[in-house]
Parts: C-alpha cells; structure tokens; sequence
C-alpha cells in the first residue's frame, strides 16, 4: 500500500499553478516544472505504472537570484543568494478503492490514484552568488513505518549521514516543499504572488488549503488520544494513505 494517495487530477493541478506562480522566481534555463506534470500524465494515459519522478542533481530547479529579499521588508541586505532544489519522489499510479469517511454507508470507489510508495526526498541548497559551497542544506522526506522521526520531517545537516534534527514538517510533496524555498528567499515578493486573485494563486491556495487542515486535525486527533509524551505520540504515528483525498 502506498504511503500517501493523491489524486491526479489534483497533482497536475498544483504543479501548473505552482509554475504559474513561480515562474517570475525561477531561472529560466534550469530543471523545468512541466517535466514533472508530463511524467505524471504519462501514468494517468496508460492508466497505470510506477516510475520515479525526478529533479536530477546535476539538472536543479534554481531560483534567480534573491537580493536580499530573504529579509521582510523592514529589512535590508545586501547579500545575493539562489537556491537549488533537487529530489526524488517514488510513486505508482494503481486502482484503489477509497471510502469517503463522511459516507460511511456507500460502497468504496475504485479510482486511478497516485501513491508515493517509497522514497520521498525533496533537497535545497542555498547559494551565495558565485560560490560554489552551499551556505545552508535541508532535505524534506516522508518517513516510513520504521523511520524514528516524525513522518513528515525535514533535517539540515552537513553530514547527510548523520540525520538529527529530525524537525517536522507539513510539505507532503515536492511543489509544497518548493514554495517553502520560495517564501524563504522571496518573503514580500512571494506573499504577493499568492495572495491574488487570479486562478493560480486561487488554485494553490485551495490545495494546500484542504491538505493542511487535513494534516492538523490528524495531529489533534493523535494529541488528544495520546497516552504518552504528545510528541513521541506524534512521532510514532503515520498518516492514513487516503488522508489527503477527502475535503
């Protein structure tokens, strides 16, 4: 079973208003956003596979540069940086039969669903202009069943190998983990992007509207039942694959 469903349609849809968005943002001549939506429609068409969707290392999505926009505006600096970000993300496109929880009494749908089903590891890195040594590095992954931190978590460490902090995140895919490096180095800029009223901040805005309340609910409900520390609760605890499918 996958780890986290979603449906296509709604993958497809957060991709093109994350371009449309971001597109200002980014430099042109790197890794391209509709690699990712072309991948994903390519599974949708022969309904079925699995492939790994991929924003290769030595191909990064790059943002132009910040200048010093990393700073709110009662701010200023003059340092330039950009951002790399690169990942891998495992997924299967299958049948599934989902349940709407709300309707507990009609019989479960089978619908063609994406699943991340395995690896899931968005990394940024940070640059100052013409330097070649990151300043700073974070990784944002989906844990699995033995992972001892919580599901959703992001670690920054020198030494990928050695995996501590563990701090926990609310991005469960690479376009959610993208607008995050975005807000960070764009802070005005980026607010003013979403917050128009045209269809891609719209869009966007509903998206990842649905799957953070989806995501603190499932939090309170753990908290609320927890017999233990609230944190290590939290910590052992994974999301039901379905809990982003339903408003």
């Amino acid at each position: 079973m996958a780890n986290l469903l979603f449906r296509p349609a709604e993958l497809l849809s957060e991709i093109e208003a994350l371009r449309n968005l971001s597109d200002s943002f980014l430099d042109p001549t790197s890794f391209q956003l509709e690699e990712l939506a072309g991948e994903i429609q390519g599974l949708v068409t022969q309904k079925g596979g699995t492939l790994a969707l991929e924003i290769p290392r030595e191909r990064p999505l790059r943002t132009r540069l910040s200048e010093g926009e990393f700073e709110p505006a009662n701010k200023s600096s003059n340092r330039r940086i950009f951002a790399e970000v690169s990942g891998i993300w495992e997924i299967k496109a299958a049948k599934y039969k989902v349940k709407d929880p709300k309707r507990p009494g009609k019989k479960a749908k089978e619908e063609l669903l994406i699943g991340f089903n395995g690896l899931a590891s968005t990394v940024i890195s940070v640059f100052d202009e013409g330097v070649v040594i990151p300043i700073t590095c974070w990784k944002m992954e989906l844990g699995d069943a033995n992972a001892p931190g919580c599901f959703f978590h992001t670690f920054a460490s020198v030494d990928h190998g050695f995996p501590v902090p563990r701090h926990p995140n609310v991005f469960p895919t690479p376009m959610s983990a993208i607008e995050f490096a975005l807000g960070e180095l764009f802070q005005d800029p980026w607010e003013k992007a979403v917050s128009g009223a045209t269809d891609p901040p719209q869009r966007w805005r509903s998206i990842q509207g649905k799957r953070l309340k989806a995501l603190l609910n499932w939090q309170m409900q753990i908290i609320e039942n927890a017999t233990t520390s609230p944190w290590f609760t939290l910590k052992a605890r994974k999301p039901a694959a379905d809990i982003f499918l339903w408003p």
